[in-house]
């Protein structure tokens, strides 16, 4: 081959570069120069955008989480501010008037002065690169009055802005929330857990640890749960407002009360001897009232017998039993020379004018009487049935008292529906004569060990005691009394308040002795971004 048109490669054996060979060589090696720089670029673009997507990731989640902040600030505030309160509040019989006309002008001083704060309410922070801002606005949305008290529910609407420094746009959140609050002589369920002593020597938090108290509240609830130990004497002295609507008559005193007066009260033929020793169901020319029971009671028992809530009273003299079908209108009562029965359904309250001495729910016997039973828990509260137990001397729970529809897993108690109320009272006090007596509600030496309750309890007298050693009480309601003593036992309480409606603020219950503030209720009903 001609060496003036081609050569050899030295050190490369067989390869031949010819002259015309060498232009394509640098064709070749610019585009491969190209594409590797085309792809360079791209990756370091495609790094660019990455970063830039990171960067707006992070920012919106920053903002986020800024406006988040500002909702949980809000409901922070809230919170904070009604832990401070110390609900309930006493307040004069003018200061009421005047929250009563404001809330019934759609005012909102009821909620300002039970938490101390002015609406509305503007919270300002920030943290890092973060900045949040939320209002918290406030109006009335519904007013209900009773004839001692009101109820108030206002509507909080919380607004959050949450931003980043130096970054111009927000994130924008909303809640809205509810709050209940009761102004008056409200009844003493809406207070959970009530201790009135003559002198506060210790917070709330450190009688419950000392005593061996666990306070729980619903999930759905979100009011701070305290224990109120108070030096007002919050829990009424007498039962005279129970009494006259039991017995459906006006009485200014119990002196008042005759023996003449009682015996036409009852539909006993008129005399002035004593009322004899018996359980009496009150008839009026407008229905059914009360029960009224003379004398001490060895037990009382609580049963449900299909569709049927029944009550027996076994005392010295015979036994009574009261049975009534709410979704039948139906009532049959029964005694040692009575057997009766009514298209009517009596008044659920119970006026006993001397002790309960036990107790409890069971099922029904032979003789149609209720057999107490410990060693089951079974329900013997109907569902649906309120019912308002009074005493006038001591009371003693010897056994379960359970509403239908309730479970208790682990010592935690699921409710399926809103439950009534199951409210027992002890005075401290001769119904009749208004004398000092010893009273106070007792937990029986002899009760279960892991003993449930349903109900709301208020005690004067000798308040609230536990006999026995090593018990653990579930209490599902509420506890208002003058003085604790827990034998070294532990109480579990779950609050559960009645709701709010007009026939829960008139629930036949011992009312608050003067007027009160209370926060009822707050939760969370719908959060919203934007």
């Amino acid at each position: 081959m001609n060496s003036g048109f081609c050569r050899k490669i030295s050190g490369w054996p067989g390869i031949i570069i010819r002259p015309n060979d060498r232009g394509s060589m640098m064709i070749v090696t610019v585009f491969l120069f190209l594409t590797f720089c085309t792809l360079a670029l791209s990756m370091i673009f495609l790094s660019q955008v990455y970063l830039k997507i990171g960067g707006f990731r992070k920012n919106a989640s920053l903002l986020e989480y800024s406006s988040e902040n500002g909702i949980k600030d809000g409901v922070r505030y809230l919170l904070d501010a009604a832990g401070r309160a110390a609900l309930p509040a006493s307040i004069s019989e003018e200061r009421y008037s005047e929250l009563t006309v404001s809330a019934r002008n759609s005012g909102v001083a009821v909620i300002e002065e039970a938490l101390q704060v002015g609406f509305p309410i503007q919270v300002h922070q920030e943290g890092g690169q973060m900045v949040w801002t939320s209002r918290t606005e406030c109006r009335l949305d519904r007013l209900i009055e009773a004839e001692t008290c009101f109820s108030a529910r206002f509507h909080l609407g919380i607004d959050s802005a949450g931003g980043l420094k130096n970054f111009v746009p927000q994130k924008h959140s909303t809640l809205d929330a509810q709050a209940d609050l009761l102004a008056g002589y409200i009844p003493l369920p809406f207070i959970p857990f009530l201790i009135s002593q003559e002198v506060v020597k210790e917070s709330g938090e450190e009688f419950a640890a000392k005593n061996n108290i666990t306070l729980a509240q619903s999930s759905f609830n979100l009011t701070p749960f305290q224990p109120v130990i108070t030096e007002d004497d919050l829990i009424p002295q007498d039962a005279l407002p129970l009494l006259e609507k039991a017995l459906r008559i006006k009485i200014f005193s119990p002196q008042d009360l005759t023996p003449a007066k009682l015996r036409s009260a009852l539909g006993l033929e008129a005399s002035t001897e004593p009322v004899p020793d018996g359980v009496y169901l009150i008839r009026t020319d407008l229905g059914l009232g009360g029960v009224f029971v003379m004398g001490d009671v060895p037990e009382i028992g609580l049963a449900i017998e299909g569709g049927w809530q029944v009550v027996s009273f076994r005392m010295a003299a015979g036994l009574w039993v009261l049975k009534f079908n709410p979704s039948e209108s139906k009532t049959f009562f029964s005694g040692p020379s009575t057997d009766e029965t009514f298209n009517f359904l009596p008044l659920g309250i119970i006026m006993v004018t001397g002790k309960i001495l036990s107790l409890g729910g069971g099922v029904v016997g032979s003789d149609g009487g209720v057999r107490v039973v410990q060693d089951q828990e079974i329900p013997s509260l109907l569902q649906g049935v309120n019912l308002t137990l009074v005493a006038a001397d001591k009371i003693t729970i010897t056994s379960h008292l359970l509403r239908q529809g309730i479970k208790w897993q682990d010592g935690i108690p699921y409710i399926k529906e809103e439950q009534a109320q199951l409210i027992i009272y002890s005075t401290g006090r001769d119904i009749l004569q208004g004398n000092p007596v010893e009273g106070g509600i007792f937990i029986a030496e002899n009760a279960p060990r892991d003993l449930k309750i349903q109900a709301s309890l208020a005690a004067r007298g000798s308040g609230f005691a536990i006999l026995g050693e090593q018990k653990k009480v579930n209490l599902l309601g509420g506890l208002q009394a003058v003085g604790y003593e827990s034998g070294g036992s532990e109480l579990r309480m779950t609050a559960l308040p009645p709701g709010t409606g007009w026939e829960m603020l008139s629930l036949p219950a011992p009312l608050a002795a003067r007027p009160v503030l209370s926060l009822s209720q707050f939760k969370a009903l719908d959060w919203k971004e934007f």
